[in-house]
């Protein structure tokens, strides 16, 4: 079964003036841009993880993690969603050796930060293939992008026009 991560608490700020039942609440456009484009900054971050096999660094409420997305899209609350496999750095739960099935994370995307698409191997395990619950909608699934070929490695010579 997939765990969600528990949501980060983030501090509360008195932003609004109360008048009477009403609570009128004063933004910055500024604050309303910088936080919409980190926000697309990490799907496009996490998008291009899927679609070319590669692992991938990011921030998840401040803890570093090394992870491999499978699997992006929207949960039954509309909420962007990353189905992760975390191959290392820090856990609030644990992580487990390497290849362990128990290391699947769903991730708001919205808690990311600093995502890096990384060089290096792609990593799961092996039940990838299994029921998933985070995600209701999906957007971009890995499974839909053939593997890179190595550059190292030769192209099969039966499949060569000639």
């Amino acid at each position: 079964m997939f765990y969600p991560e528990r949501r980060c608490r983030a501090g509360r700020l008195n932003l609004g003036r109360r008048y009477g039942h009403l609570t009128v609440h004063r933004f910055r456009q500024s604050d309303i841009l910088r936080s919409m484009s980190a926000l697309e900054q990490a799907h496009a971050q996490v998008r291009s993880a899927i679609i070319h096999r590669r692992p991938m660094a990011a921030l998840y409420c401040g803890r570093r993690r090394l992870l491999c997305p499978h699997l992006l899209g929207w949960n039954r609350h509309r909420r962007l969603q990353v189905l992760c496999y975390q191959y290392g750095g820090d856990s609030e739960s644990g992580l487990n050796p390497a290849s362990a099935s128990d290391n699947w994370r769903c991730l708001a995307l919205e808690n990311l930060s600093q995502v890096e698409v990384l060089d290096g191997p792609w990593q799961t395990a092996e039940n990838h293939s299994r029921p998933q619950n985070c995600i209701d909608e999906v957007e971009l699934d890995v499974d839909d992008f053939p593997e890179p070929v190595s550059s190292t490695q030769s192209p099969d010579p039966k499949s060569a026009k000639l």
